[in-house]
């Protein structure tokens, strides 16, 4: 594929062989695995990075690379961009390049930057308002985020790209910032998104392009799709139309996917089959000024509990609640039963939210200390080893992880601890596209063969839904009340969350799984006019 090399890095180094085609006037979103080839192709299409067409010892100039994509779209718009014609304004995918390059107060730094005089609608939808009077050096990674949205949206431009805008944004969060991106669509402007939540890509994207090849070594992309097919492509993992597989595996929803694993993974000597089901009751729980409020429920083997709200309603305060009845102590603040009392709560393995892992040893070594009966066994390398991706990290020292491989060996530390529940807080987070689907299967499967019970907080609806056998849905105010609600039906507890959030989903008959309808699309009118945010049929 040389002669479709785009750009190339040097001998035996990354090469991306072929780019998007821009559309004036529409979103594009573009979707695959890490280090495959997306933040080059926004680099080459911003025009930070001139492509050497894999001539990386002998650059081509601007003439050639015209030469090269004459008589397609892309000759016109590098074209515009060598003549200056095409400003592009980029919302880089590390946040703290933000915090690097701007120094001070918010309000200052909005107002330098407030090009097309819209701050205060920006502020208003982005929830900016209350962090104001505060200084940069001083926001949280979510609000970081959303300062990174707004500065970027401000400005005027003719191409706008978002690299990762969801991260460190919670559902609620997201779909606002997803329809600021929306609002910067002209007929003349180009606007690009890398994007790792399926449902919010789908919502943001006019069409999609799924990327895919070697990580480290090529990337390729399909043709542009609609944003419905494109994430039905990339699920499926094979694009009819270049005949090519782009994934080993599919993504299958309402399907329990099942790797084959044996009984003898789950009979050793630690390990413990509950006989009867996990049980909480109804209880109030606080923690200084934060009051939580529970309804009782329990966990039939094998089910999935997934526990959705928007960030700081007391989604992580529930499982600790939950984890501290195992010795009905709650050293930190009050807990006060109001209907019944425990009848069974068993062992409880937790991944947390925030990863801390203070060894100073290898991740081999880390395994062999924390699960030594199970990180070794052939059924667990097979089922939860190999899928996450540790085994290529066993030789590498822990503290020299990234967030990404922390959270899959975070994962792996959970699931090698004999557990009748294991507790997961935000189980996609700094997980790739293709590392949720395998983080989400990977769950799924080890439930249902080792017939325990999971509560998974997550954020990144597509893999709610794939993952859910119920849901508890958590409302309030953030940082002051949560009422945790009963369990219930993936229906009804999605209706009840989507309606906050005021956004629509139906069911695709392709990939049986959650396709989001577009704000005030016919069929969005239509559902929210029938109070229906989730239609399991059409």
């Amino acid at each position: 594929m040389d002669e479709d090399t785009i750009h190339c890095y040097g001998p035996a180094n990354f090469k991306l062989n072929k780019l998007p085609v821009p559309r004036a006037g529409q979103v594009l979103g573009l979707v695959g695995t890490n280090g495959i080839g997306k933040s080059t192709a926004l680099n080459v299409l911003a025009g930070r990075l001139k492509p050497n067409l894999g001539r990386f010892n002998n650059p081509p100039d601007w003439s050639e690379i015209l030469a090269h994509f004459q008589g397609s779209e892309l000759q016109d718009y590098f074209n515009r961009i060598v003549e200056g014609k095409l400003k592009a304004i980029v919302k880089p995918q590390c946040i703290e390049i933000i915090r690097n390059e701007l120094k001070g107060n918010i309000q200052q730094i909005i107002d330098q930057n407030d090009e097309r005089d819209v701050k205060e609608e920006l502020c208003s939808h982005l929830q900016l308002n209350e962090i104001m009077g505060r200084n940069l050096e001083d926001l949280s990674s979510g609000e970081i985020q959303r300062l990174a949205i707004a500065l970027a949206a401000m400005r005027n431009a003719e191409i706008y790209m978002f690299d990762e805008p969801s991260s460190y944004l919670d559902v609620k969060q997201r779909y606002k910032a997803a329809q600021v991106i929306r609002s910067l669509l002209r007929p003349n402007s180009y606007i690009f998104v890398v994007e790792h939540d399926l449902s919010m890509l789908e919502y943001l994207s006019d069409s999609i392009c799924c990327l895919y090849g070697k990580p480290g070594g090529y990337g390729d992309l399909t043709l542009p799709y609609s944003a419905r097919e494109g994430i039905n492509i990339f699920l499926a993992g094979f694009s009819p139309i270049e005949n090519r597989r782009i994934r080993d595996e599919s993504l299958i929803f309402g399907v329990s996917l099942v790797f084959g694993v044996e009984e003898e993974l789950y009979n050793d000597a630690t390990s413990r089959l509950p006989d009867k089901p996990f049980q909480y009751p109804t209880f109030t729980g606080t923690r200084g000024n934060f009051k939580l409020e529970v309804i009782e429920g329990e966990l039939d083997d094998d089910h999935i509990v997934v526990v959705l709200g928007e960030s700081g309603i007391g989604k992580t305060m529930l499982l600790r609640m939950l984890i501290e009845w195992q010795t009905r102590f709650n050293a930190s603040g009050s807990l006060e039963v109001t209907d019944g009392d425990i009848t069974y709560f068993g062992d409880v393995s937790y991944k947390p939210q925030r990863i801390i892992l203070k060894s100073q040893s290898t991740v081999r070594q880390l395994l062999h200390e924390e699960i030594p009966l199970r990180y070794s066994h052939h059924r667990f390398v097979s089922v939860v080893l190999e899928p996450l991706q540790v085994v290529q990290l066993m030789d590498q020292q822990v503290t020299n992880l990234s967030d990404n491989e922390l959270q899959r060996v975070s994962l792996t530390l959970c699931l090698g601890q004999p557990a009748d529940v294991y507790m997961i807080d935000e189980l996609s987070a700094h997980l790739d596209s293709e590392q949720r689907i395998a983080a989400a299967k990977v769950i799924k499967s080890f439930m249902r063969n080792s017939m325990s019970n999971a509560l998974v907080v997550e954020s990144d609806l597509t893999m709610a839904t794939y993952l859910a056998d119920r849901v508890i849905v958590c409302e309030g105010q953030p940082s002051v009340e949560c009422f945790a609600n009963s369990q219930e039906s993936l229906f009804d507890g999605l209706n009840r969350f989507l309606s906050h959030l005021d956004i629509t989903f139906s069911r695709d008959p392709t990939s049986n799984g959650p396709s989001i309808n577009k704000l005030d699309s016919t069929r969005d009118k239509a559902q929210k006019a029938a109070g229906t945010y989730y239609v399991l049929d059409d």
